[in-house]
């Protein structure tokens, strides 16, 4: 994952000099991260979408200063970029191959799909 991660961001500062904010990936020895049920194998990371203003701040995807476009670019490049196939989590309903999932308006979650 986080050989993904470095590639995405590499790729990224190439389009946006924006940051992303990266969350939650993975606890030693696989014990559960904040009420998350994965991030116990190092396959999964939280991924804060992109703001408007560019501030570091969290936000959800019914936010006025949400930048879909720029989210959506981000979500395509851990797709572009993955090895193998990834289940992306995410609330926003506008943004093609994301799947909705509770408590996913702040964050999208990327998971490497090895099997």
């Amino acid at each position: 994952m986080l050989t993904l991660i470095f590639a995405v961001e590499r790729e990224w500062q190439t389009m946006d000099s924006r940051r992303f904010g990266v969350g939650d990936i993975s606890s030693a020895g696989g014990t559960a991260v904040n009420d998350h049920e994965s991030h116990r194998t190092g396959l999964d990371v939280d991924i804060r979408p992109l703001r408007k203003n560019g501030k570091h701040v969290a936000c959800v995807y019914q936010d006025k200063d949400y930048d879909r476009s720029a989210t959506e670019r981000l979500i395509n490049l851990f797709k572009a970029l993955a090895p193998v196939p990834l289940l992306i989590l995410f609330n926003d309903s506008k943004i093609a191959g994301v799947r909705p999932w509770p408590r996913h308006d702040d964050h999208f979650h990327v998971q490497l799909k090895l099997r």
